[in-house]
């Protein structure tokens, strides 16, 4: 069997990991009672037979809509498959979705059963049946107890009412879990994810089986997977990035721990990981902690880490020349590039005695980590330049990668073994892409030329669900999807950011302006934890910012305890001047109108809501906050 050409469904990705690994043991969770529990890849193969052939039982049908509420769990992914592998379609989001969006996404998608997490979520759901036509109570059921183990035993259990079913059906015929996956069509839909997003109300993204698995082959390509990898990860098991890492671990079979934030640092210990997928928003966290520890460090141990973050960084820069992997626009004359590149070589050796002395003093960083870290891909929004430079020059390879729901969570990704900073690599294989500038050409071909991606693959959604008419706009004649992201691309086919369509600001007097690479250079402060530059139809930009509330207070020991009142305090607001007028200026490449005046700016007293300003993968809801904030905003423009 050839198994990369016999890979048609997705339950084809777990008989392949049960012929070739079947007694690795992976998709480990720690469970509520500090028991680990995890699954060989045999037995998950198993689960997800018993899965499918009890939801056959139970009557689900052809296409029929599963609604799937649960968070991080070893069970998620098993159960989803499951689904599809009985025909279903997999509605997933988790367990925190509002009721508004319950009642939203159980209707339109017109859901005829629910597998929640929980007891408490199926309270939640059941509060709201009377607003849910399509499903009754006895369609309902409960994966896990408190713990997260199998709920076993009670009226309303998956595992009795399903899964056990399964191993009945297949004690009578085995090969009634082959039946059903021969049955399969992988371009019919399979899973149907609602976006959070930024704006507007959720769009359900359709994905097929075929999408996922050339989404899966492709990552796999770009990543540096070894066979006695230990990989974790915390994010949300319901987001198309999260969802695509837990394909590629099961098609590369490696042991996966899952986890979350309140036990990551117990299992980065414990487990000692050597690959973490991640978002953005959690390597900001990390940079943020480490400044915050160093500046209660000694005068000499600040020197010291200080010291050796500017040789990690030199370090960083002349390695990735003599690599050939620094950012280039444009391509340099060949005997330019073999002179950048024998003195990149010169300066590393005689930097290689400092370079030792930076690996012990970045050593209890790494070792915090679990001691064995790697490497990580970090995707769901843009990776700050700062974080991304702070990183790689304390030794953690984080390589950015870019994608969205709509084209099963990946795009592109950086070269692990020549990662350009500022880039988000080069297209997945099976990619076209396009660049549409406001003239409506193509760009791609043109260095540094900017314009909107447009993109085809088998990975690319089917379309949005019931929403013909987004549909039509959308995609183009030639059956290309507009990713709504503006970018450019270098002489290496190197994609980057330039900014998103919907998030331009229009000044006043017409200036069009990309909120973030102003947002990204301000973070570069050691002083500002979040961003939001604003300013439509306003005569300049403005900003929210969030502060590094605990380094501020180091700076300011007499600052207020109540945060509300640092707005106001003059000590404060001329740090903050400050910082914008170092980092926002003319010298640093900024035009005129993309300046922001010393007083447009609002000290926000506490960290954007990750419930209902951020999206799960912590990229911030811009309509959201400015609605939160119009008197504030309004306010920072009257002197103007």
């Amino acid at each position: 069997m050839n198994h990369q050409n016999d890979i048609r469904t997705l339950f084809d990705l777990y008989k392949k990991a049960a012929k070739t690994h079947p007694e690795l043991i992976s998709f480990i969770k720690r469970r509520g009672d500090d028991q680990i529990e995890g699954y060989s890849f045999k037995e998950l193969k198993n689960l997800v037979s018993r899965i499918a052939c009890g939801l056959n039982q139970i009557s689900v049908q052809n296409q029929d809509k599963i609604l799937f509420l649960c968070d991080n769990s070893n069970h998620w992914l098993i159960t989803t498959v499951g689904i599809i592998t009985a025909g279903g379609v997999c509605v997933p989001r988790a367990t925190d979705v509002t009721n508004e969006d319950i009642r939203y996404i159980a209707n339109h998608s017109e859901a005829r059963f629910a597998i929640v997490q929980n007891e408490k979520t199926f309270n939640k759901l059941i509060r709201l049946i009377h607003e849910l036509p399509r499903l009754s109570k006895d369609r309902i059921f409960i994966l896990e107890d408190e713990k997260g183990y199998f709920l076993k035993n009670h009226p309303l259990s998956f595992f009795d009412n399903v899964i056990q079913k399964g191993e009945e059906i297949l004690q009578k015929n085995p090969d009634f879990i082959e039946f059903l996956n021969q049955s399969l069509d992988p371009h019919q839909l399979a899973i149907l994810i609602y976006t959070s997003g930024t704006t507007g109300i959720p769009k359900g993204v359709m994905l097929n089986q075929k999408g996922w698995i050339e989404s899966t082959k492709n990552s796999f390509k770009k990543l540096p997977l070894k066979t006695n990898d230990v990989a974790i990860s915390l994010l949300p098991p319901w987001h198309a990035f999260e969802q695509i890492v837990e394909f590629v671990f099961l098609y590369f079979p490696i042991t996966f721990i899952i986890t979350d934030i309140n036990q990551l640092r117990r299992d980065l210990e414990y487990f000692k990981p050597t690959v973490m997928p991640s978002v953005p928003r959690i390597w900001e966290s990390v940079y943020n902690g480490i400044l915050n520890k160093i500046k209660k460090e000694s005068i000499i141990k600040q020197k010291i880490f200080n010291f050796a973050l500017k040789i990690g960084i030199v370090w960083n820069h002349y390695i990735l020349i003599f690599q050939g992997a620094d950012f280039q626009i444009q391509k340099k004359p060949i005997i330019k590039e073999i002179l950048h590149r024998l003195t990149a070589l010169l300066i590393m050796i005689l930097l290689s005695p400092l370079k030792l002395f930076t690996l012990i003093v970045f050593r209890p960083i790494k070792k915090a980590l679990g001691g064995r870290f790697r490497s990580s891909l970090s995707g769901g929004s843009a990776l700050p330049k700062i974080v991304d430079q702070f990183l790689n020059a304390i030794g953690l390879q984080v390589a950015e990668g870019y994608g969205m729901t709509e084209t099963c969570g990946v795009i592109s990704v950086r070269d692990f073994n020549k990662p350009t900073p500022g880039t988000v690599g080069t297209p997945l294989e099976g990619y076209e892409i396009k660049l549409i500038n406001e003239e409506g050409k193509d760009v791609k071909h043109i260095p540094g030329e900017k314009g909107t991606l447009w993109v085809k693959s088998p990975q690319v959604t089917m379309g949005y669900y019931k929403r013909d008419d987004l549909n039509k706009t959308v995609f183009d004649k030639d059956g290309f999807f507009d990713t709504g992201d503006i970018m450019r691309i270098n002489w290496r086919g190197q994609l980057f950011f330039a900014g998103r369509a919907k998030d331009t600001i229009v000044l006043a007097g017409g200036e069009n302006i990309e909120p973030l690479p102003i947002e990204d250079t301000l973070l570069q402060s050691e002083y500002i934890n979040q961003v939001m530059v604003v300013g439509d139809e306003k005569k300049t930009l403005g900003v929210l910012i969030v502060p590094n509330f605990e380094l501020v207070k180091q700076i300011f020991p007499e600052a207020p305890n109540d945060y509300t009142l640092w707005n106001q305090n003059p000590l404060i607001r001329q740090l903050f001047k400050n910082e914008i007028a170092k980092l926002i200026n003319q010298k640093n490449g900024f035009k005129s109108f993309e300046l922001i005046p010393k007083d447009t700016f609002y000290i926000v007293p506490r960290e954007f809501d990750p419930e209902k300003e951020m999206t799960k993968t912590l990229k911030i809801k811009r309509p959201i906050i400015k609605e939160h904030f119009k008197n504030e905003i309004e306010e920072m423009y009257k002197n103007q």
